[in-house]
């Protein structure tokens, strides 16, 4: 042995628990015969796979006191619940939701902290405190801390701010856990509640093993999306509940592309037609409407067919609609509503389509069309973002971004002032690399764009890389990571790196067992715990850097329009 080296057990898949301890036999068998996931069974007796391995690793028991919050509208997570006692309800009330002020469970360092960063770092490259690079405990406390929030009575609360009672033994939470996205509504314990919180990887191997679990889970992402729809989106904010009701009985949920949209893309991007062929058409330029398209996950690329060519005039994502204005012309005009485009979605993408009749009866009589036009519907010639900058965007899958690293090239020194902070506010290791996709004076950096749609989150095997609660920016839990490398493939923009990592002399930490550096994945976190914000952003002297949000029109139109 190297006197050198530390050596050390690679950290696995299983093992740590979800909870404290594994769940045990009489909480499985409850949950196994109480609950949804008893579709499950048959189809894991004949795999030969056992459930109860799955649940005693991925699931935990959480108790709530009434009034407990179990899920919070707007925040992220990504395991699903299941009731076993109690008393579960779903606000329905949107003005509730308001009275009910997000908690902060992400602690920022102070000032202090901050500044002595400065010359506190260590010297040595991806040090470590400690060797000690299996799974730390678990705070529970910190993890399932729920503010108990409800103010003064349950049930008045329940009387005046509506909610519905949830069955015990349905899931609970599965649209946050399958479309990588927030919470869409707040849930709570009307009662003393006993629940199974099953984690992320957990559901993900029911789901491969279980085609009924599966397919319960995805219908009831449908329902429920459909349930949340009028709360979610302004469109519908000024439809009484009559006509909201009506609309509701037309709608038709339809689900286009691939789950695995990233994989390969390393190879094509940028290049259009290969894009273009691993897209799904929805509509094209000529087809007859139905109605218009409303976009609840995922994103698209909208587009002319010139003389043979593909122009890319527009991009979407959740909240936008595709179809309105060819609806509002054909009702003008007396004519078949006919599409102007073509819509193509890119990856995995949930759309709503709303019928022309609805469109007509009970959304028209209540918003003018004017309204829908300037509010609800973006013609090409509002556009304000070049074609060039567009094609670009689009082909890179830039569009994707929350918090894309943009860098002005005819601004920018060379003079690394970013990657200095970023190095600073990182232990001595910058977490992005200055160079990247260039389009006219601009380049997208090799920085994690903490993405709308992030497809790294997939396959983590045991959900290191997660979003934050509350913000949903993209970090890594270090202790849980067993450096894989799923999350760098699963990547397609490069921007996760695994490191070999030291102790804090600078000794190298070996896997006991292979012999071979043990590897932990790093990227940006967006300086999460820094209390002014990404430091590459304010150590710019020349106000060359920035972070775009795609979902922004404005501020992104604002960087791109002249490109």
């Amino acid at each position: 042995m190297n006197e050198q080296e530390i050596k050390v057990d690679r950290p696995q898949r299983w093992d740590q628990p979800f909870g404290d301890q594994p769940l045990s036999d009489h909480l499985v068998d409850w949950t196994l015969t109480g609950t949804v996931l008893s579709f499950a069974c048959s189809d894991f007796q004949s795999s030969g796979a056992t459930l109860s391995d799955i649940l005693k690793n991925d699931a935990r028991l959480i108790e709530y006191q009434p009034g407990d919050i179990i899920i919070r509208k707007g925040d992220y997570g990504g395991s699903v619940f299941f009731g076993l006692s109690g008393s579960i309800h779903v606000l329905t009330d949107s003005t509730g939701d308001s009275v009910l002020q997000t908690s902060k469970m992400l602690k920022k360092r102070t000032w202090w902290q901050a500044l002595s960063q400065l010359w506190k770092n260590s010297s040595e490259p991806e040090s470590r405190s400690d060797a000690g690079t299996g799974f730390s405990t678990i705070d529970l406390m910190e993890l399932i801390r729920r503010s108990r929030s409800i103010p003064g009575d349950i049930d008045q609360f329940s009387r005046k701010y509506k909610s519905i009672e949830i069955p015990l033994g349905r899931s609970i939470g599965e649209i946050a856990a399958l479309r990588r996205s927030n919470r869409s509504a707040t849930i709570f314990a009307a009662k003393k509640t006993t629940c199974i919180e099953v984690r992320l990887q957990g559901i993900r191997d029911i789901c491969r093993k279980s085609r009924m679990f599966r397919e319960y889970l995805e219908s009831e992402v449908r329902t429920r999306s459909l349930g949340n729809l009028f709360s979610e989106i302004p469109l519908f904010h000024k439809i009484p509940p009559t006509d909201k009701s009506m609309i509701l009985d037309v709608l038709r949920f339809e689900r286009h592309g691939n789950d695995h949209w990233n994989h390969g893309l390393r190879s094509i991007m940028g290049n259009k037609d290969a894009l273009l062929a691993q897209e799904t058409p929805v509509v094209k330029a000529g087809w007859r409407l139905d109605g218009f398209f409303l976009l609840l996950n995922g994103f698209a690329r909208i587009s002319r067919n010139i003389r043979g060519v593909t122009e890319t005039v527009d991009y979407l994502r959740p909240g936008d609609i595709f179809g309105m204005e060819e609806l509002i012309e054909a009702i003008d005009s007396g004519r078949t509503p006919v599409a102007t485009k073509d819509f193509h979605c890119i990856g995995s993408t949930d759309l709503l389509l709303i019928s022309t009749p609805a469109f007509q009866n009970y959304i028209l009589p209540h918003i003018s069309k004017e309204d829908l036009l300037k509010n609800f519907s973006r013609p090409e010639r509002e556009i304000d973002i070049s074609k060039n900058a567009l094609e670009f965007l689009v082909n890179h899958r830039t569009i994707n971004g929350n918090q894309t690293m943009i860098i002005d090239l005819d601004r920018c020194t060379d003079c690394d002032d970013c990657v200095k902070a970023c190095a600073t506010t990182h232990d001595g290791n910058p977490r992005f690399i200055r160079e990247g996709y260039r389009h006219a004076q601009l380049m997208v950096a090799s920085a994690c764009m903490h993405c709308c749609d992030p497809v790294c989150l997939a396959g983590c095997p045991t959900g290191a890389i997660h979003r934050e609660r509350s913000s949903g920016n993209v970090i890594i839990q270090e202790s849980t990571c067993i450096g894989c490398a799923t999350c760098v493939e699963s990547c397609p923009y490069d921007n996760i790196r695994t490191v070999e990592i030291r102790d804090s002399v600078g000794r190298p930490i070996i896997d006991t067992v292979s012999g071979n550096p043990i590897l932990k994945a790093t990227k940006c976190d967006l300086c999460i715990d820094q209390p002014s914000g990404p430091a590459c952003v304010n150590a710019c002297p020349h106000d060359a850097l920035h972070r775009v949000n795609f979902g922004d029109r404005d501020l992104s139109a604002a960087l791109w329009g002249n490109s």
